[in-house]
């Protein structure tokens, strides 16, 4: 496909070529409601994604993705009016950047095919890289590099060749028309039906299934649905395990090899296509590093790097599509600590005294907690001390002094608190880094739990729900009920669990690689190495902030050029 407006490229797309469109579009699409749009925009119930988007936009125009329920990023151009239509799904799930200096538009679904387009390497987003270095978090449209922007979840882009670029929210997160007095079986009732929902659309058409198996709830869940929804046979699941060689590293000695077999039997899943993962395939942290370059295109927040093994066994296997349970924590199966802050916000009198029965003692101190929160204006009052022992920032640079960090803000009720946890920015940066890593080996990543129909469901409950009595995560553990055996639906939430089982050794094993690594420091953000040792040595972290430092420092060091371009290239058309 040639160039759409002078200086502007598509890349990372490939239109399909089954039948004739209406309109130049690319895109990285999965539609949920297929169905009910095509009965809305009259057209045949086999119709593809491509066809329907594009019906839908020459029938609503860019109020089009408001209609449309999957995980998609895309883009069509509109001869008549000129414009280029762009457009994200409501959680970010699929990645999509763009690029705009100079009257050059790019965009791509990786950052590494945008910089692939142009003749120089973009200037670096000293911002963001000092926000990395206080380990703020960033927010959800920058990126490593200034002039390349993700689009953020949930809104749209226009361009046309006269008229600058404006980009909209389409969507938000708002409470659904939902009966507020039904028992609490019938919402679970409710909520089974659309988890089970949310996991059929995501297989449809897909003949060998991966599931990521950690060994805690959400992904158990999933993997457990999955053998009674799909052909069994056709089902790989995969878990990071300890070895005999990681395990004396683990500080936790946390092994959830027990509850991953307990899984497989309840779900009569076959030990068969079950792949247990000991070690990454790196064979250095430099090996690992110049990957994370190659496929994220540079230093990323949230970069999933520890997915890439996984994914590559999984294509040895044959495996199109890959579950997980995230973002299970920040909805579905969120802790519900402070679900009573919504009878404090609303004046819930009832509310409160039934927390109060249920909690004695400790519902009144959680009631004064939560106006010690309010005065101080964070929930954590610890964080700003703990986020001082991982400052790695010059403190002679500007940022030292200017920049700000909001995380763990108080949020005065349940509801809203629940909101910042489902729509934050992690959701993004980590769905579409896990995306591109499983996406080199011909992968799909999908998350049943970020279906926006399931989520809108749950932030609509009556709070009662969340109640962490007789146990926290309440919701999700009464949810399982009849789908999780109760010795993992009871389980006790480790603090130390962690996905990946040898996390600790990879950690020693890059500090130990990266120790004699001499800072470059470029852009002159970063703190004297020695400093950072003695700060390390602090927290007894095994060089856990400073080899963080050195990793970043390497990436920048590879694409330094001193505002020189390496080389000359002709941007990419297809």
């Amino acid at each position: 496909m040639d160039s759409l407006l002078p200086g502007l490229c598509l890349t990372d797309f490939s239109p399909p070529s089954d039948y004739t469109l209406t309109l130049p579009f690319v895109g990285w699409c999965r539609l949920d409601n297929i169905e009910e749009l095509c009965n809305l925009l009259k057209i045949p119930p086999a119709a593809k994604e491509p066809e329907i988007i594009i019906r839908a936009y020459q029938t609503w125009g860019p109020q089009c993705v408001e209609h449309f329920i999957g995980d998609f990023s895309f883009a069509l151009w509109d001869p008549e009016r000129q414009l280029l239509f762009m457009a994200k799904d409501q959680m970010g799930i699929r990645p999509l950047f763009y690029y705009q200096q100079d009257g050059l538009f790019i965009f791509a679904t990786t950052i590494a095919l945008i910089k692939s387009a142009l003749d120089h390497v973009p200037a670096f987003n000293e911002y963001y890289i000092a926000r990395e270095l206080r380990n703020y978090p960033p927010s959800v449209e920058e990126t490593f590099f200034r002039d390349i922007h993700r689009l953020s979840p949930a809104h749209y882009l226009i361009l046309g060749k006269d008229k600058p670029l404006e980009i909209r929210r389409y969507w938000e997160l708002t409470k659904m028309k939902l009966n507020q007095h039904l028992t609490e079986e019938e919402y679970l009732a409710m909520l089974r039906v659309q988890l089970n929902e949310s996991i059929v659309c995501r297989i449809r058409n897909k003949k060998t299934i991966g599931c990521q198996l950690s060994g805690g709830m959400d992904s158990s869940a999933i993997a457990v649905l999955l053998s009674r929804l799909s052909d069994i046979n056709a089902i790989h699941t995969y878990s990071f395990v300890l070895s005999d060689k990681t395990r004396a590293y683990s500080e936790k000695g946390i092994d959830e090899r027990e509850t991953q077999q307990l899984i497989l039997d309840y779900a009569g899943l076959s030990r068969l296509t079950h792949h247990e993962i000991e070690e990454f395939h790196f064979s250095s942290v430099f090996d690992q590093m110049q990957t994370s370059i190659r496929v994220m295109g540079g230093y990323a927040n949230s970069d999933c790097i520890w997915q890439d093994t996984l994914f590559k066994k999984a294509a040895e296997a044959g495996v199109e599509v890959s579950f997980s349970g995230f973002p299970g924590d920040e909805g579905i199966s969120n802790p519900g600590g402070m679900y009573y802050y919504d009878y404090i916000y609303y004046f819930n009198l009832a509310g409160l005294l039934s927390h109060l029965w249920h909690f004695r003692l400790g519902g009144i101190k959680q009631i004064l907690y939560y106006f010690r929160f309010a005065i101080s204006g964070t929930y954590f009052p610890g964080y700003k001390a703990i986020q001082k022992t991982r400052d790695r920032l010059n403190p002679n640079t500007a940022y030292a002094k200017t920049l700000k960090d909001d995380s763990f803000q108080f949020y005065p009720s349940f509801r809203k608190w629940m909101k910042s946890q489902i729509c934050r920015p992690h959701t993004c940066h980590r769905t579409e880094s896990e995306g591109a890593y499983a996406n080199q080996y011909g992968i799909e990543t999908v998350y049943p739990l970020a279906d926006i129909r399931l989520l809108q469901m749950v932030y609509s409950l009556p709070v009662r729900l969340f109640r962490p009595k007789p146990y926290s995560r309440a919701l999700f553990r009464n949810l399982c009920l009849g789908t999780l055996p109760d010795k993992v639906r009871l389980q006790p939430k480790f603090s130390g669990a962690m996905t990946l089982a040898f996390a600790e050794y990879w950690k020693e094993t890059q500090a130990r690689e990266l120790k004699d690594y001499k800072l470059k420091n470029h852009t002159g953000l970063m703190m004297e190495s020695d400093e950072m040792d003695r700060l390390d040595e602090k927290v007894e972290s095994i060089g856990k902030y400073s080899t963080k430092v050195k990793i970043m420092d390497y990436i920048i060091d590879q694409q330094w050029t001193e505002g020189k371009s390496s080389s000359k290239k002709e941007p990419l058309n297809s």
